[in-house]
């Protein structure tokens, strides 16, 4: 199995109802890398698929009720947990935001600047995971 070169920190495994398209929206929107994935004995689940997204690494697997895992999140329910990507440009905030949407995302808060000094918006993506996208504004000159 190819796993990322740097694997230490904490890295979210998120459960998910559809784990090939949550895939697809996430190389789309998040220019995410799949490293690898390993198809259940069924032939139509995902075991385990790890992707990098942004520096960073993201585990997924389908839902396996059957061995008692938890449910996947999806589009009423929601998720209780979010992934926060950083920029360094605010104006990433804003195009990954667009992209999200076009690609079938559900918006939860339009790109603002907000009081405490980061362009921030959230993203529902199609599978109900919560993306946080924050990036610093430039701070004036004094």
């Amino acid at each position: 199995m190819n796993q990322p070169a740097n694997n230490s920190g904490v890295g979210p495994y998120l459960t998910i109802d559809g784990v090939e398209e949550a895939i697809s929206f996430y190389q789309a929107v998040f220019n995410g890398e799949l490293l690898s994935k390993m198809m259940a004995e069924d032939g139509e689940r995902v075991l385990h698929a790890t992707m990098r997204i942004h520096g960073g690494t993201v585990m997924m697997s389908d839902e396996f009720p059957e061995y008692g895992g938890h449910p996947a999140p999806d589009m009423e329910r929601g998720s209780p947990v979010a992934m926060s990507l950083r920029f360094k440009d605010p104006r990433n905030v804003d195009r990954v935001y667009a992209l999200a949407l076009e690609n079938g995302g559900k918006e939860s808060a339009k790109p603002e600047d907000m009081f405490w000094g980061d362009r921030f918006a959230q993203v529902i993506d199609i599978k109900g995971h919560r993306w946080m996208l924050v990036a610093p504004l430039e701070k004036p000159e004094t």
